[in-house]
């Protein structure tokens, strides 16, 4: 204070309202300061986020296109060859579920399972042929040679492929479904059964959809339809097979 007796002067009072505007110029720069520091750094942030956003945006693309032209998994597991299980036709030489019909047996691959059939208690045949159209003068991985009936055989170009019974009854030209085998459809009265003998005879019930089922080497497949009272046993006649 300048005035007389330390009283306060008009010229105190200037000097203290520009002192105090000067230090609210100062606090109003601080404070913009600080919002431009902020939005640099949302900034920043945003730009790192849409950066790993596109990376990961491009993996999935690259994964997908892996996936597509391998037909299969993207993992390094093997390709899985399903069926539709609506099939009402044999295949006749046409690619079917990816498999194509090769002019020679193809053993890349060559394993054998047993596929074994029961409708109303009595044995019902997968005939000789089925995946050798004669007309067509070729193989699928998945077919039934003359005087083996019901033995499947697994003689594909591709080692490692695991193919389903899905895939079988497309090739077959048959339905199948867990309510319905060929032309035979599960009701109340008439159940509809899978089971699995493995390669060493343990017997599995197949509660899963019999389109998954795979096709493994001196296995049997049970289908019962309507057959309560049969007791299956494993194939074993298997030879040199």
């Amino acid at each position: 204070m300048s005035g007389p007796g330390g009283t306060t002067t008009r010229r105190d009072q200037r000097r203290d309202t520009r002192r105090a505007q000067y230090e609210a110029r100062v606090r109003q720069r601080q404070l913009e300061t600080q919002r431009r520091l902020r939005r640099q750094r949302m900034q920043r942030y945003t730009i790192y986020a849409v950066s790993a956003l596109v990376v990961i945006l491009i993996g999935v693309l690259i994964i997908s296109a892996v996936h597509n032209a391998g037909g299969g998994s993207t993992t390094s597991g093997p390709a899985i060859i399903h069926g539709t299980g609506t099939q009402t036709q044999p295949a006749s030489g046409e690619t079917r579920d990816g498999m194509q019909c090769d002019a020679n047996e193809q053993v890349a691959q060559h394993i054998h399972a047993y596929l074994q059939i029961y409708v109303n208690g009595q044995q019902y045949t997968v005939p000789g042929g089925t995946g050798i159209p004669a007309g067509a003068n070729c193989f699928y991985p998945l077919h039934v040679h003359d005087g083996q009936d019901n033995i499947i055989h697994i003689e594909s170009p591709n080692p490692t492929a695991v193919y389903t019974l899905g895939a079988f009854f497309d090739i077959w030209g048959q339905p199948l479904s867990a309510t319905q085998m060929a032309g035979f459809k599960a009701d109340a009265q008439h159940p509809l059964v899978y089971e699995v003998f493995d390669s060493s005879g343990k017997l599995t019930k197949w509660t899963s959809n019999p389109l998954d089922l795979q096709l493994r080497a001196h296995e049997t497949i049970v289908i019962l339809y309507n057959s309560p009272n049969v007791t299956p046993q494993p194939y074993t006649n298997w030879g040199s097979l």
